[in-house]
């Protein structure tokens, strides 16, 4: 069933594919829609189809909870059907005993979801939705290895995309998603560990609201209110945090923040998440546009680098 992308020529000789996705019943039952790729031959054999239906399920049972799976997912929903083409062509113990079979096809759809992420275009666009139905085809093919399909992102993005400009969106962002793929990426530089748990805060190092804010401000060399609106939700400001954390610091001073020596109080000092760990130990006790502003280069910059697969 995960072959639903049928190739028509057109008179250009290029190919462009039908990338709607029926109802189940529809996809099963009608005659006439697929051609020679006729799902209705599947009903045929009901005990091989539900072995298939099985391994899919199975499958997915042993990688849902797989961090760069979480975290996929975090962007778009849609990647479970990539995903899940792709790990068919495996057994559940060759997952088990080689986890970065999962990593490879899930940093690519990451890859293009982070810039989808980033776009003013849609998924279902001929960028994003027609090029992974294209490959899908490539996917689900076992004679097709993991690097060519690695280069086929590698080309799709390089042709469609520059550097330039989406370090440019990536400074503009003030949204959250792209808040976990940075947590990833510096653990992985790092060789730390990476994880979440679903009810992670996103946490402003320099407070968005409180009863420090005007002071805090001040402390920041930030001028006025417009000045700090445009800055105070950018990637640099925002990290991953516990909510028990989060509740406790929220709206003080990064020096009370950053603290490692009162006990008492909660801060990064005690933080799994590693970039807020990392901010124990910054060479300054106050949190300005400066330090947003360069967090936020060292953000773009490691995404960047992601998605152009440096």
């Amino acid at each position: 069933a995960r072959k639903k992308e049928y190739v028509n020529s057109k008179d250009d000789g290029s190919e462009s594919f039908d990338v709607t996705t029926p109802g189940l019943r529809k996809y099963y039952t009608d005659n006439d829609a697929y051609g020679n790729n006729n799902p209705r031959e599947l009903l045929k054999k009901p005990l091989e189809l539900c072995e298939n239906l099985s391994k899919i399920t199975n499958i997915w049972n042993e990688i849902k909870d797989y961090p760069i799976v979480k975290l996929l997912l975090k962007f778009n929903e849609n990647a479970k059907l990539f995903l899940s083409s792709y790990l068919y062509r495996f057994q559940i113990d060759e997952i088990k005993n080689n986890q970065d079979i999962v990593l490879e096809i899930s940093e690519c759809l990451l890859r293009l979801f982070a810039i989808l992420e980033l776009s003013d275009a849609g998924y279902s666009s001929n960028k994003f939705k027609i090029f992974l139905f294209g490959v899908n085809i490539k996917l689900v093919d076992d004679k097709i290895s993991i690097n060519e399909i690695k280069n086929d992102f590698n080309e799709h993005i390089s042709k469609n995309w520059n550097e330039e400009n989406l370090s440019i969106l990536i400074s503009e962002y003030d949204k959250n998603i792209l808040v976990f793929l940075n947590e990833y990426l510096y653990t992985k530089n790092s060789g730390i560990k990476f994880d979440f748990i679903e009810n992670v805060n996103i946490e402003h190092i320099m407070p968005s609201s409180g009863r420090n804010l005007n002071a805090i401000q001040q402390d920041a060399q930030i001028s006025s209110k417009e000045e700090f609106n445009g800055i105070v939700n950018k990637i640099g400001n925002k990290i991953l945090l516990e909510e028990d954390i989060n509740k406790s610091i929220s709206n003080e001073w990064f020096k009370t923040k950053k603290q490692d020596s009162v006990n008492s109080k909660s801060g990064y000092k005690d933080s799994k998440y590693s970039i807020a760990l990392s901010l124990t130990n910054y060479s300054k006790d106050t949190w300005s546009k400066d330090d947003i502003e360069f967090a936020t280069k060292k953000a773009s910059e490691r995404i960047v680098k992601f998605i152009f697969n440096y």
